[in-house]
């Protein structure tokens, strides 16, 4: 038998503070019929071709991954290929430097990429008192 943590008497009181959370809808609170104040949404800047990751299996057997990743100042990732791991990038917070084979580029906080079959690369914060943060979101295979 799994012990209650709180006595009986107190799930009325947490009921009401959980319904207190939520009030009544303002005439602003509908929705609009059409978009308003919106733009970009059916423009895409950009897609990434699945064929070239060659991923093996059905569509069902990946997930959408979406990660915070900060990095320290003088921090670094080590290099790491995205066949089979396609993505989308954005710098959050911060500076980095971006190194694909012999080239380099820095990238601030605000610039956004896709990461296709043909990328390997790595990161390099190279400020020694802010942390860099980017938000990754990729197509992984699902952990069985």
């Amino acid at each position: 038998m799994i012990p209650r943590i709180l006595p009986q008497c107190h799930a009325p009181l947490l009921l009401v503070l959980a319904l207190s959370s939520f009030t009544a809808r303002a005439a602003g609170d509908t929705p609009p019929e059409k978009p308003v104040g919106l733009s970009g949404a059916s423009d895409p800047v950009g897609s990434v071709d699945f064929a070239p990751h060659e991923l093996p299996g059905a569509i069902s057997d990946y997930e959408l991954r979406a990660r915070l990743i900060a990095i320290a100042p003088g921090g670094a990732t080590q290099p790491h290929p995205h066949k089979g791991r396609p993505g989308i990038v954005r710098v959050t917070k911060g500076t980095l430097i971006e190194y694909r084979g012999d080239s380099r580029r820095t990238v601030h906080a605000g610039d956004a990429w896709y990461e296709n079959a043909d990328t390997v690369h790595w990161f390099r914060n190279p400020s020694d008192s802010e942390a860099a943060e980017i938000w990754a979101v990729d197509i992984v295979p699902k952990k069985k």
